[in-house]
Protein backbone atom coordinates (compact mmCIF):
# COMPACT_ATOMS: atom_id res chain seq x y z
CA UNK A 1 0.00 0.00 0.00
CA UNK A 2 2.74 2.73 0.82
CA UNK A 3 4.76 1.80 -2.04
CA UNK A 4 1.64 2.63 -4.17
CA UNK A 5 1.06 5.98 -1.98
CA UNK A 6 4.61 6.97 -2.17
CA UNK A 7 5.17 6.57 -5.50
CA UNK A 8 1.86 8.90 -6.83
CA UNK A 9 4.51 11.97 -7.12
CA UNK A 10 6.76 9.78 -9.72
CA UNK A 11 4.10 9.78 -12.31
CA UNK A 12 4.63 12.42 -15.19
CA UNK A 13 2.58 15.66 -14.06
CA UNK A 14 1.98 15.85 -17.79
CA UNK A 15 -0.60 13.00 -17.89
CA UNK A 16 -4.40 13.91 -18.53
CA UNK A 17 -7.05 12.23 -16.98
CA UNK A 18 -9.04 9.70 -17.32
CA UNK A 19 -6.17 7.30 -19.11
CA UNK A 20 -8.07 5.23 -21.68
CA UNK A 21 -7.78 1.76 -22.96
CA UNK A 22 -9.64 -0.76 -25.23
CA UNK A 23 -8.42 -4.26 -23.38
CA UNK A 24 -9.40 -7.64 -22.51
CA UNK A 25 -8.17 -10.35 -19.67
CA UNK A 26 -5.45 -12.87 -21.31
CA UNK A 27 -7.24 -15.39 -19.34
CA UNK A 28 -10.13 -16.76 -22.31
CA UNK A 29 -12.04 -18.34 -19.77
CA UNK A 30 -12.30 -15.45 -17.68
CA UNK A 31 -13.09 -13.57 -20.57
CA UNK A 32 -15.52 -15.28 -21.44
CA UNK A 33 -17.47 -15.63 -18.38
CA UNK A 34 -17.29 -11.76 -18.27
CA UNK A 35 -19.94 -9.39 -19.72
CA UNK A 36 -16.87 -7.64 -21.74
CA UNK A 37 -13.31 -8.35 -21.82
CA UNK A 38 -12.41 -9.22 -18.24
CA UNK A 39 -11.65 -5.63 -16.91
CA UNK A 40 -12.75 -6.45 -13.27
CA UNK A 41 -11.63 -9.84 -13.00
CA UNK A 42 -8.01 -8.44 -13.53
CA UNK A 43 -8.46 -5.37 -11.10
CA UNK A 44 -10.00 -7.87 -8.16
CA UNK A 45 -7.41 -10.35 -8.86
CA UNK A 46 -4.43 -7.95 -8.28
CA UNK A 47 -6.03 -6.26 -4.94
CA UNK A 48 -6.71 -9.85 -3.82
CA UNK A 49 -3.44 -11.20 -4.22
CA UNK A 50 -1.10 -8.28 -3.51
CA UNK A 51 -3.34 -5.99 -1.73
CA UNK A 52 -4.91 -8.71 0.46
CA UNK A 53 -7.97 -7.07 -0.31
CA UNK A 54 -11.48 -7.16 0.58
CA UNK A 55 -14.08 -7.06 -2.22
CA UNK A 56 -17.30 -5.71 -2.57
CA UNK A 57 -19.41 -5.99 -5.59
CA UNK A 58 -22.77 -6.78 -6.85
CA UNK A 59 -24.09 -10.31 -6.60
CA UNK A 60 -27.33 -12.66 -6.50
CA UNK A 61 -28.90 -14.05 -3.61
CA UNK A 62 -30.35 -17.32 -3.15
CA UNK A 63 -33.92 -15.47 -4.20
CA UNK A 64 -32.09 -14.13 -7.50
CA UNK A 65 -32.16 -11.06 -6.18
CA UNK A 66 -29.19 -8.21 -6.50
CA UNK A 67 -27.31 -7.30 -3.32
CA UNK A 68 -23.73 -6.16 -2.47
CA UNK A 69 -21.56 -8.86 -0.77
CA UNK A 70 -17.89 -8.94 0.60
CA UNK A 71 -15.82 -11.09 -1.00
CA UNK A 72 -12.28 -12.47 0.61
CA UNK A 73 -11.04 -15.40 -1.67
CA UNK A 74 -10.91 -15.95 -5.58
CA UNK A 75 -12.72 -18.85 -4.91
CA UNK A 76 -15.68 -16.46 -4.74
CA UNK A 77 -15.03 -13.56 -7.38
CA UNK A 78 -16.92 -15.31 -9.79
CA UNK A 79 -20.26 -14.24 -7.81
CA UNK A 80 -19.36 -10.50 -8.75
CA UNK A 81 -18.42 -10.87 -12.14
CA UNK A 82 -20.92 -9.80 -14.90
CA UNK A 83 -23.52 -7.30 -15.32
CA UNK A 84 -26.80 -7.34 -13.11
CA UNK A 85 -29.65 -4.68 -14.01
CA UNK A 86 -32.09 -4.38 -11.18
CA UNK A 87 -30.89 -2.20 -8.64
CA UNK A 88 -28.79 -3.47 -5.86
CA UNK A 89 -29.52 -3.49 -2.07
CA UNK A 90 -25.90 -2.18 -0.51
CA UNK A 91 -27.22 -4.03 2.57
CA UNK A 92 -24.48 -3.82 5.47
CA UNK A 93 -21.42 -3.45 2.84
CA UNK A 94 -21.31 0.36 3.41
CA UNK A 95 -20.56 -0.62 7.28
CA UNK A 96 -18.66 -3.64 6.60
CA UNK A 97 -16.43 -1.66 3.97
CA UNK A 98 -15.31 0.63 6.79
CA UNK A 99 -14.63 -1.28 9.26
CA UNK A 100 -12.49 -3.34 7.29
CA UNK A 101 -10.88 0.04 6.32
CA UNK A 102 -10.63 0.88 10.05
CA UNK A 103 -8.42 -2.34 10.76
CA UNK A 104 -6.01 -1.37 7.91
CA UNK A 105 -7.23 -3.29 5.51
CA UNK A 106 -7.67 -2.81 1.70
CA UNK A 107 -10.92 -2.52 0.35
CA UNK A 108 -12.16 -2.42 -3.26
CA UNK A 109 -15.23 -1.58 -3.63
CA UNK A 110 -17.62 -1.30 -7.25
CA UNK A 111 -20.51 -0.52 -7.93
CA UNK A 112 -22.93 2.26 -10.06
CA UNK A 113 -21.10 6.25 -9.85
CA UNK A 114 -23.98 6.90 -7.03
CA UNK A 115 -23.06 4.23 -5.03
CA UNK A 116 -19.78 5.15 -5.10
CA UNK A 117 -20.73 8.58 -4.11
CA UNK A 118 -22.67 7.21 -1.69
CA UNK A 119 -19.94 5.01 0.39
CA UNK A 120 -18.04 7.45 0.21
CA UNK A 121 -20.49 10.42 2.10
CA UNK A 122 -20.88 7.90 4.38
CA UNK A 123 -17.27 7.40 4.93
CA UNK A 124 -16.96 11.11 5.48
CA UNK A 125 -13.42 11.25 5.30
CA UNK A 126 -10.56 10.03 2.55
CA UNK A 127 -9.29 6.68 2.91
CA UNK A 128 -5.66 5.42 1.28
CA UNK A 129 -6.39 2.22 1.39
CA UNK A 130 -9.57 2.70 -0.22
CA UNK A 131 -9.91 1.79 -4.00
CA UNK A 132 -13.34 1.90 -5.76
CA UNK A 133 -14.16 1.05 -9.67
CA UNK A 134 -17.73 2.40 -10.71
CA UNK A 135 -18.93 1.65 -14.05
CA UNK A 136 -21.14 3.13 -17.10
CA UNK A 137 -24.15 3.48 -16.25
CA UNK A 138 -27.67 3.52 -18.65
CA UNK A 139 -29.33 3.72 -15.11
CA UNK A 140 -30.65 1.55 -11.91
CA UNK A 141 -33.36 -1.21 -13.18
CA UNK A 142 -36.32 -1.44 -10.48
CA UNK A 143 -36.27 -4.08 -8.39
CA UNK A 144 -39.86 -4.01 -7.80
CA UNK A 145 -40.20 -5.37 -11.83
CA UNK A 146 -37.15 -7.78 -11.67
CA UNK A 147 -38.38 -9.80 -8.56
CA UNK A 148 -42.01 -10.16 -10.95
CA UNK A 149 -40.08 -11.06 -13.83
CA UNK A 150 -37.48 -13.35 -12.21
CA UNK A 151 -40.32 -15.38 -10.31
CA UNK A 152 -41.40 -17.26 -13.72
CA UNK A 153 -37.84 -19.01 -13.70
CA UNK A 154 -37.68 -19.65 -10.13
CA UNK A 155 -40.88 -21.81 -10.38
CA UNK A 156 -39.24 -24.21 -13.39
CA UNK A 157 -36.45 -25.18 -10.76
CA UNK A 158 -34.07 -24.67 -8.41
CA UNK A 159 -31.55 -21.51 -10.53
CA UNK A 160 -28.05 -21.86 -10.17
CA UNK A 161 -26.84 -19.33 -12.34
CA UNK A 162 -28.41 -15.92 -13.88
CA UNK A 163 -26.34 -13.96 -16.43
CA UNK A 164 -27.37 -10.89 -18.32
CA UNK A 165 -25.29 -10.83 -21.08
CA UNK A 166 -24.04 -14.19 -21.61
CA UNK A 167 -21.98 -14.77 -24.99
CA UNK A 168 -23.84 -17.72 -26.20
CA UNK A 169 -23.34 -16.49 -29.62
CA UNK A 170 -20.44 -13.96 -29.05
CA UNK A 171 -20.26 -10.41 -27.36
CA UNK A 172 -22.14 -8.74 -29.42
CA UNK A 173 -25.61 -10.97 -29.71
CA UNK A 174 -25.96 -11.59 -26.25
CA UNK A 175 -28.53 -13.36 -24.57
CA UNK A 176 -29.99 -13.45 -21.20
CA UNK A 177 -29.32 -17.06 -19.64
CA UNK A 178 -30.99 -19.19 -16.71
CA UNK A 179 -28.91 -22.21 -16.00
CA UNK A 180 -30.82 -24.45 -13.61
CA UNK A 181 -28.92 -27.33 -11.13
CA UNK A 182 -30.46 -30.34 -12.70
CA UNK A 183 -28.55 -28.99 -16.22
CA UNK A 184 -31.54 -27.11 -17.90
CA UNK A 185 -31.27 -24.03 -19.49
CA UNK A 186 -33.79 -21.45 -20.65
CA UNK A 187 -31.92 -18.40 -23.11
CA UNK A 188 -33.24 -16.10 -25.78
CA UNK A 189 -31.60 -12.96 -27.18
CA UNK A 190 -31.27 -10.41 -24.23
CA UNK A 191 -33.29 -7.79 -26.61
CA UNK A 192 -36.23 -10.09 -26.89
CA UNK A 193 -36.90 -10.64 -23.34
CA UNK A 194 -39.82 -8.68 -21.85
CA UNK A 195 -37.02 -7.55 -18.95
CA UNK A 196 -34.22 -6.04 -20.63
CA UNK A 197 -36.76 -4.38 -23.51
CA UNK A 198 -38.39 -2.09 -20.39
CA UNK A 199 -34.74 -1.60 -19.25
CA UNK A 200 -32.97 -0.95 -22.39
CA UNK A 201 -36.34 1.83 -23.43
CA UNK A 202 -35.82 3.29 -20.53
CA UNK A 203 -39.41 2.34 -18.98
CA UNK A 204 -37.81 0.52 -15.77
CA UNK A 205 -34.98 2.39 -14.84
CA UNK A 206 -35.48 4.99 -11.17
CA UNK A 207 -36.21 8.25 -11.70
CA UNK A 208 -33.52 9.95 -10.69
CA UNK A 209 -31.49 8.42 -13.02
CA UNK A 210 -33.10 10.61 -15.55
CA UNK A 211 -30.69 13.59 -14.34
CA UNK A 212 -28.00 11.83 -13.15
CA UNK A 213 -25.67 13.98 -11.24
CA UNK A 214 -22.74 11.48 -12.03
CA UNK A 215 -22.19 11.33 -15.21
CA UNK A 216 -18.95 12.88 -17.06
CA UNK A 217 -15.84 10.89 -18.00
CA UNK A 218 -13.57 11.94 -14.93
CA UNK A 219 -15.00 10.54 -12.15
CA UNK A 220 -14.29 10.15 -8.54
CA UNK A 221 -13.68 6.41 -8.49
CA UNK A 222 -10.40 5.34 -9.04
CA UNK A 223 -11.49 3.22 -11.91
CA UNK A 224 -14.16 2.92 -14.80
CA UNK A 225 -15.42 0.25 -16.47
CA UNK A 226 -17.70 -0.26 -19.64
CA UNK A 227 -18.37 -2.63 -22.54
CA UNK A 228 -16.25 -0.90 -25.35
CA UNK A 229 -18.43 -0.11 -28.12
CA UNK A 230 -17.36 2.39 -30.67
CA UNK A 231 -14.22 2.91 -32.29
CA UNK A 232 -12.19 -0.23 -30.50
CA UNK A 233 -15.25 -2.35 -31.54
CA UNK A 234 -14.41 -1.80 -35.21
CA UNK A 235 -10.70 -2.69 -34.89
CA UNK A 236 -10.30 -6.34 -35.76
CA UNK A 237 -6.80 -6.07 -33.91
CA UNK A 238 -8.18 -5.84 -30.20
CA UNK A 239 -11.66 -7.06 -31.02
CA UNK A 240 -12.40 -10.34 -31.86
CA UNK A 241 -16.09 -10.96 -30.72
CA UNK A 242 -14.93 -12.22 -27.34
CA UNK A 243 -15.34 -9.41 -25.43
CA UNK A 244 -13.69 -6.19 -24.75
CA UNK A 245 -13.66 -3.48 -21.89
CA UNK A 246 -13.22 -0.01 -21.92
CA UNK A 247 -11.00 0.58 -19.21
CA UNK A 248 -10.64 4.67 -17.63
CA UNK A 249 -7.83 5.28 -15.20
CA UNK A 250 -8.88 8.20 -13.27
CA UNK A 251 -6.17 9.15 -11.01
CA UNK A 252 -2.34 8.63 -10.47
CA UNK A 253 -2.53 5.79 -7.99
CA UNK A 254 -5.06 3.96 -10.74
CA UNK A 255 -2.11 4.33 -13.33
CA UNK A 256 0.35 2.71 -11.11
CA UNK A 257 -1.68 -0.22 -10.66
CA UNK A 258 -2.32 -0.59 -14.20
CA UNK A 259 1.02 -0.89 -14.75
CA UNK A 260 1.39 -3.70 -12.78
CA UNK A 261 -1.17 -5.73 -13.87
CA UNK A 262 -1.38 -5.12 -17.73
CA UNK A 263 0.99 -8.18 -18.38
CA UNK A 264 -2.43 -10.25 -17.67
CA UNK A 265 -4.19 -8.01 -20.29
CA UNK A 266 -4.32 -7.21 -24.16
CA UNK A 267 -4.72 -3.56 -24.52
CA UNK A 268 -4.67 -0.50 -27.09
CA UNK A 269 -4.62 3.36 -25.58
CA UNK A 270 -6.72 5.57 -26.80
CA UNK A 271 -7.68 9.02 -26.18
CA UNK A 272 -10.92 9.24 -24.00
CA UNK A 273 -13.51 10.84 -25.59
CA UNK A 274 -12.71 8.59 -28.80
CA UNK A 275 -13.06 6.04 -27.17
CA UNK A 276 -16.09 6.20 -25.41
CA UNK A 277 -18.16 8.18 -27.91
CA UNK A 278 -19.51 4.95 -28.46
CA UNK A 279 -20.74 5.17 -24.67
CA UNK A 280 -23.03 8.05 -24.79
CA UNK A 281 -24.87 7.56 -21.40
CA UNK A 282 -21.28 8.01 -19.96
CA UNK A 283 -21.68 11.65 -20.31
CA UNK A 284 -25.97 11.82 -20.75
CA UNK A 285 -28.73 10.92 -18.60
CA UNK A 286 -31.14 9.04 -20.70
CA UNK A 287 -34.82 10.26 -21.17
CA UNK A 288 -37.76 8.68 -19.29
CA UNK A 289 -39.86 6.83 -21.64
CA UNK A 290 -43.47 8.71 -21.86
CA UNK A 291 -45.19 5.00 -21.42
CA UNK A 292 -43.01 4.51 -18.17
CA UNK A 293 -45.86 5.91 -15.25
CA UNK A 294 -48.43 4.00 -17.44
CA UNK A 295 -46.41 0.87 -17.06
CA UNK A 296 -45.74 1.00 -12.98
CA UNK A 297 -49.35 1.89 -12.56
CA UNK A 298 -50.56 -1.51 -14.29
CA UNK A 299 -47.79 -3.00 -12.38
CA UNK A 300 -49.09 -2.39 -9.08
CA UNK A 301 -52.65 -2.78 -10.69
CA UNK A 302 -52.74 -5.82 -12.47
CA UNK A 303 -49.27 -7.07 -11.53
CA UNK A 304 -45.77 -7.06 -12.97
CA UNK A 305 -45.78 -9.88 -14.85
CA UNK A 306 -49.30 -9.17 -16.89
CA UNK A 307 -47.64 -5.32 -17.04
CA UNK A 308 -44.66 -6.28 -18.63
CA UNK A 309 -46.73 -8.28 -21.00
CA UNK A 310 -48.84 -5.47 -21.70
CA UNK A 311 -46.22 -3.21 -22.76
CA UNK A 312 -43.11 -4.75 -23.31
CA UNK A 313 -43.63 -8.91 -24.77
CA UNK A 314 -42.37 -8.87 -28.47
CA UNK A 315 -45.10 -9.03 -30.94
CA UNK A 316 -45.03 -11.27 -34.14
CA UNK A 317 -43.84 -8.03 -35.99
CA UNK A 318 -41.04 -7.62 -33.70
CA UNK A 319 -39.95 -11.65 -33.79
CA UNK A 320 -40.27 -11.73 -37.95
CA UNK A 321 -37.96 -8.63 -37.94
CA UNK A 322 -35.70 -10.60 -35.58
CA UNK A 323 -35.46 -13.23 -37.20
CA UNK A 324 -35.72 -11.46 -40.80
CA UNK A 325 -32.63 -9.61 -39.72
CA UNK A 326 -30.80 -12.39 -37.88
CA UNK A 327 -31.04 -14.18 -41.37
CA UNK A 328 -29.35 -11.26 -43.22
CA UNK A 329 -26.22 -10.96 -40.76
CA UNK A 330 -28.08 -7.87 -39.36
CA UNK A 331 -29.16 -8.55 -35.79
CA UNK A 332 -27.88 -6.36 -33.22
Amino acid sequence: MENIIEQENLVNQDVTFPVAYACYNKDLQTRLDSTSGGAFTTLATYFLKEKDAVIFGAAFDRNCNVKHIRVDTLDDLGRLRGSKYPQSNVCNSFLEAKAALDSGRAVFYTGTPCEIAGLKNFLGRKYENLFTMDFVCHGVGSDLVWRGYNGQFKNKGEIKKITFKAKTHGWKKWYFKVDYQNGNVWQRRGSMTMFMRSYLSYANIRPSCFECHFKGLQRTSDFTISDCWGVAESNQNINDNKGLSALLLQNDRALLIFDVIKDNLEYLGYDAEELMAGNWTAVKSVKANPIRERFFTDAFEIGTIESLKKHFKPSAKNWIRYYYNRLKGKEK
